[in-house]
């Protein structure tokens, strides 16, 4: 399973995946999979 499609099961099941931003998928892959952009700071 790769890591957009873990966070996609997780998005599924109603979990927040904000936090995978940056390390394990892309802005661009959260916005595949939410629909919405991506609005979080980055550090």
């Amino acid at each position: 399973m790769s890591d957009f499609e873990f966070c996609s099961m997780l998005h599924s099941w109603g979990c927040p995946i904000e936090q995978y931003v940056g390390r394990q998928i892309t802005e661009d892959q959260y916005k595949q999979i939410t629909g919405n952009d991506y609005v979080g700071g980055k550090s």
